[in-house]
């Protein structure tokens, strides 16, 4: 009898994307937490300002420290497969699901336009391939783009899976 929970592969980002997404989302958190610190001991000691510009001026630390934040979350996202079921995880959440609760994938192309149309300058677009895994009610399940290691494995899996559903089916 086969063991059902022995670990088989995982899909998780690419090393060297990784320790450079860690890197800048704990530098972000690091400089947005100093200038926080000071700009909340700045306002108490000194009180040179009201408080809605108080306000105002953390709010630029605080968008730094939330993109730290998620940018550390999406580093650790990963999916381990086991010979029976799939396990997500992202932040401090799991979600397990068996292999035939995964339905679908669709792989597209996503262009992102990242220069500026000003008079001369030709814009300049980067791509990525995106892959999004579905359920049986077409709910979105997770989503991996070229940063990520093992897709296509898991993408062949789950059609494997759903044709091997299908064939039990037809003989019942």
């Amino acid at each position: 009898m086969e063991n059902l929970s022995a670990y088989r592969y995982c899909i998780a980002m690419k090393k060297g994307r990784k320790i450079f997404n860690i890197i800048v989302g704990c530098i972000m958190l690091l400089i947005s937490s100093i200038f926080i610190i000071l700009t909340v001991i700045f306002y108490v000691l000194e009180q040179e300002f009201g408080f809605y510009t108080f306000l105002g001026i953390l709010l630029i630390p605080l968008i730094f420290f939330i993109f730290g934040i998620l940018g550390i979350v999406a580093a650790t996202k990963r999916v381990e497969i086991y010979k029976g079921k799939v396990v997500y995880h992202i932040g401090f959440t799991n979600k397990e699901y068996r292999m035939s609760d995964i339905k679908t994938s669709k792989t597209q192309t996503e262009t992102y336009n990242t220069g500026l149309y000003h008079e001369d300058i030709v814009p300049v677009y980067s791509y990525d391939k995106v892959t999004v895994f579905y359920d049986e009610k077409g709910k979105k399940i997770f989503e991996f783009g070229l940063d990520y290691d093992n897709v296509e494995r898991l993408k062949a899996d789950v059609k494997n899976t759903q044709k091997s559903i299908l064939k039990n089916h037809s003989k019942n």
